[in-house]
């Protein structure tokens, strides 16, 4: 009778603010963190290579050069009851904008000479909110959708530094931030002709075909979320504990 073997499982540890802000040692000598404020236009500059008419929003960029960006997010690693409180803070005594900008997510990696060579911007899902509001959600329902769904609105990495598993560390590492945060739903398109199935796929997302969409019905919102006809979505969905 063979003998029983034990494997052991590896468990990341927590997250913290002080964490992100560091960052971590990412491929071929990189560091992935939070980005700073001195990060915002070369970010910027490079999300553009991502897709046509991909960039910051206008506040989400004064965001992160104040260093205002994703401060619901950094104060409620702690727990997600944590993040709801920072959250409804920022909802209640900030001007919508600037309260989108505190629960959006943007990570740099930079290299040996510290220059900007991969972003990943995730931010609330404003496509979701408005097809709320127009089936009669409530502007507080609308934000909290914030909360729960994030949109992957850009990836790129600087030519001279792709196929260094770049993209994919950073995707990974913004899937830990939201899994910690409680988030349900994790989404984004990309543009057909660009051939990006298999680079989502696996990193765990599923990938639709072009144009077509998904329910949103899980989260009880009776609508569908659909890509233009020449996008593909990916989507990666919470597992139900």
């Amino acid at each position: 009778m063979g003998k029983r073997v034990t494997r052991k499982v590896q468990v990341s540890a927590p997250l913290t603010a002080e964490r992100l802000r560091a960052g971590w040692q990412g491929p071929a000598g990189t560091r992935l963190l939070l980005a700073r404020p001195q990060d915002a236009g070369a970010a910027d500059a490079l999300m553009g290579t991502a897709g046509d008419q991909v960039a910051f929003d206008p506040s989400l960029r004064t965001a992160i050069e104040d260093g205002s960006a994703a401060s619901s997010m950094l104060a409620g690693l702690a727990s997600e009851a944590a993040y709801r409180e920072a959250a409804a803070r920022s909802f209640t005594s900030l001007p919508t904008d600037e309260a989108l900008a505190s629960v959006c997510l943007t990570l740099v990696a930079t290299d040996a000479r510290d220059q900007v060579v991969g972003v990943l911007s995730g931010t609330a899902p404003g496509t979701v909110m408005a097809m709320a509001a127009r089936h009669g959600h409530n502007p507080q329902r609308c934000l909290a959708l914030s909360l729960f769904i994030a949109k992957v609105h850009g990836l790129a990495v600087a030519e001279h530094a792709r196929g260094q598993g770049i993209a994919s560390a950073l995707l990974e590492r913004a899937g830990q931030v939201y899994e910690q945060l409680g988030y349900r739903l994790l989404y984004g398109a990309y543009e057909a002709d660009r051939d990006l199935g298999a680079f989502y796929a696996r990193s765990g997302y599923t990938t639709l075909v072009p144009g077509a969409g998904f329910s949103l019905g899980r989260l009880g919102l009776p609508f569908m979320l659909r890509a233009g006809a020449d996008e593909c979505v990916f989507l990666r969905w919470r597992p139900r504990p």
